[in-house]
């Protein structure tokens, strides 16, 4: 499979773009292919190499849009925006028809219409000649030269006046939604102070290798991901994770791209390049998340394709009918041409885009981050809810709490054992043990290893067999007897045939995760539960402290599987599993929705799951939920709103109540008003951040 992305030039219409990516998915080299008309971006997976691609594609465009040009990204500089002066002069020529009588008010009226639709109807004209007769111009051109027909020289112009400034406010209002979302994600800066041995030296990021040495100077942004070598400040993460909180860092921490150093100099030793960095990935997935089309897009996109149709066809009969019957045919003529009119499905095509790309972005901005509006449209019929419980419910900091070791056994033995075992592991529990205990660990004396996923770990070291794990894990190695760890999560360790003991564990509640669990139930979440690894007692008191509707304990990863089938067959409405993303990757891409709370710089989290949650509070949970019951009904908002004045302007027109202004303001003034009812949305948020 071979991927090309492409820039669109001169694309205009909403409703072409439907057909254009329609066309060339039909292309037999082409597997699956994706216009994002919002960003002006076309991206094609073809199924081999192919050959001089842009000829075909834009033979494509072009018969469908005439002008439109596919470039591969980022190969021309975006062309600046150009202010259409005709309409104003033509605007200026229709005034003064108005004051007329006579020859002089019809030239007046006519030079008006010739100047502001030259660029119309040379485009209908070649629309013509590419058969695309239910095309937007082609039908304008045919609605204005049928009111010249009748006499209508003022509204004939007025409507082509009204038409091109709507065209050039919807495009400055397109690209003021993606300049609001770009402006939320603009993280990165595009230098960095690199250390070298001729000194301080400004270069772009994509020059600065791995472990090379920068500087951050404070009140600037952390270009590229890295640990920290000098220096102790304090940074804002809000713009990566939504948390406004300010983070102490000082020598070794980790920090990312994006983050702002507030109040003194670091020195970075950088370990990721520009493309592999956080802030690099996370905005990857943001621009591709359109590519996930949610049901309602595809539903619309295809609705548009029979609306334009079905309105001309309407449009015919509502001429033919009553002058087949002896009506007076100029009359019903004039009512058929606003049906001509409103036959254009822009206003739906480019609303619910727009509504999902400015919900994913108001997602972003707060560290939440959809993989695709698909999930931010299946997120709103959740109804059953499945939590992991470490890292999920529960801090997943965990902390030995006691060491209990065996008869006979000093506990020095057994925490050097624990260490050995766990010297190698990334598990919660061996990060615990390791943080714990001190010890020492010879790569040259280990002979094996072996680590079992939910299980334990077993290790040849130095000649001996050692052995630390779950007292289950132990039992099949011939153990019977253990100590009683109570309702606490336990390490158990042997060495050979002796058993050591073990080490407990203590690991929080997050904190407000019981407020949070119960707010999502009054969004509209029915079952809550839990599936964890850990003990039944442990399990069990987690549930009951947080009130949840059931739980499971003692599940091996492939156990939670099975369980989480068990859940999604009985369940009513759509699944969700929330997990730290860590060891829960099959789970995740079961559920119908996989919810990764894991925090930010954890590589698993963002590459497993469908919504990643970046600061790992559950309050970020809960604003998912509420984003995505928001922009669901900014959506339907929209289509109601776009389908009933065009239906309502058809109907009047019937009546013979409205005209061809109206009409142009239920095809154009529709389009503007559900592109600034969305970004209404925006606005709105914006000001509760602030």
């Amino acid at each position: 499979m071979i991927i090309e992305e492409y820039d669109i030039k001169n694309l205009d219409c909403a409703g072409c773009s439907a057909k254009i990516e329609s066309e060339i998915g039909k292309l037999q080299e082409v597997s699956t292919v994706h216009l994002d008309f919002i960003n002006k971006r076309l991206v094609v997976q073809y199924n081999d190499k192919v050959e001089m691609p842009l000829d075909r594609l834009n033979a494509i465009a072009g018969k469908i849009e005439p002008g439109v040009l596919l470039t591969y990204k980022g190969s021309e500089e975006e062309s600046s925006e150009k202010k259409p002066w005709f309409v104003v002069l033509s605007v200026v020529l229709l005034g003064i028809s108005l004051f007329l009588h006579g020859i002089p008010s019809v030239v007046m009226g006519l030079l008006a219409y010739a100047i502001v639709s030259h660029r119309v109807i040379r485009t209908a004209i070649k629309e013509l000649f590419s058969r695309q007769l239910f095309a937007e111009h082609f039908l304008m051109t045919i609605a204005t030269i049928g009111a010249l027909y009748l006499g209508e020289y003022t509204e004939a112009a007025a409507v082509m006046i009204l038409f091109e400034a709507g065209q050039y406010l919807e495009g400055r209002a397109v690209n003021r939604s993606r300049g609001m979302v770009k402006a939320m994600l603009s993280l990165k800066p595009e230098f960095a102070h690199l250390n070298t041995p001729k000194g301080i030296q400004e270069v772009r990021l994509a020059q600065v290798k791995k472990g090379a040495n920068i500087l951050v100077y404070p009140g600037e942004r952390i270009p590229l991901d890295g640990q920290v070598l000098k220096g102790e400040s304090t940074v804002d993460t809000s713009s990566l994770t939504g948390e406004a909180e300010p983070v102490l860092v000082i020598p070794g921490s980790l920090v990312y791209a994006g983050f702002m150093n507030s109040n003194a100099g670091l020195e970075i030793e950088v370990s990721s390049n520009e493309a592999e960095s956080m802030i690099s990935r996370i905005l990857g997935l943001i621009e591709n998340a359109s590519a996930k089309k949610s049901t309602t897009e595809k539903f619309i996109t295809r609705f548009a394709r029979y609306y334009t149709p079905a309105v001309v066809g309407a449009a015919s009969l509502v001429y033919l009918i009553p002058l087949l019957l002896g009506f007076p045919g100029e009359v019903w003529f004039k009512r058929a041409l606003v049906f001509l009119i409103v036959s254009c499905p822009c206003a739906l095509v480019i609303s619910i885009p727009l509504s999902y790309y400015i919900g994913i972005g108001l997602a972003a901005k707060r560290g939440i981050i959809f993989k695709g509006s698909t999930y931010l449209d299946v997120l709103r019929n959740v109804h059953t809810l499945v939590f992991d419980k470490t890292g999920t419910l529960t801090t997943g900091e965990l902390k030995v709490s006691n060491v209990l070791s065996a008869d006979g056994i000093k506990k020095e033995e057994l925490s050097s054992v624990l260490y050995t075992c766990e010297y190698t592991s990334s598990h919660p529990f061996a990060n615990a043990v390791k943080a714990s205990f001190t010890g020492s660990f010879h790569p040259a004396d280990l002979q094996a290893t072996s680590e079992f996923p939910g299980k334990g770990v077993l290790l040849q070291y130095n000649g001996d067999r050692l052995i630390a794990g779950s007292e289950a894990f132990l039992r099949s190695y011939g153990f019977l007897s253990f100590m009683d760890s109570g309702s606490q999560s336990a390490v158990h360790a042997a060495r050979n045939d002796t058993y050591l003991g073990c080490v407990t564990f203590d690991d929080a509640i997050k904190p407000r995760m019981k407020e949070n669990l119960a707010l999502l139930r009054h969004y509209g979440i029915k079952h809550l539960s839990m599936l964890s690894g850990d003990r039944p007692q442990k399990a069990e008191q987690v549930a009951n402290e947080l009130g949840l509707d059931s739980f499971y304990a003692g599940l091996l990863p492939e156990q939670k599987m099975e369980k989480l089938e068990e859940i999604i067959a009985s369940a009513k409405g759509k699944v969700a599993y929330c997990g730290d993303g860590l060891n829960d990757a099959p789970v995740l891409a079961r559920a119908d929705v996989g919810i990764a709370m894991g925090k930010i710089g954890a590589q698993a989290s963002i590459e497993s799951a469908d919504v990643v949650l970046l600061n790992d509070r559950p309050e970020q949970l809960v604003s998912a939920f509420v984003l995505s019951q928001k922009t669901n009904r900014l959506v339907w908002q929209n289509i109601c709103l776009a389908l009933g004045v065009k239906v309502l302007v058809m109907s009047t027109g019937l009546a013979g109540v409205s005209g061809l202004w109206e009409a142009i303001i239920a095809d154009v003034g529709v389009t503007l008003l559900v592109i600034f009812h969305s970004l209404r949305m925006m606005n709105k948020h914006d000001k509760l951040d602030k």
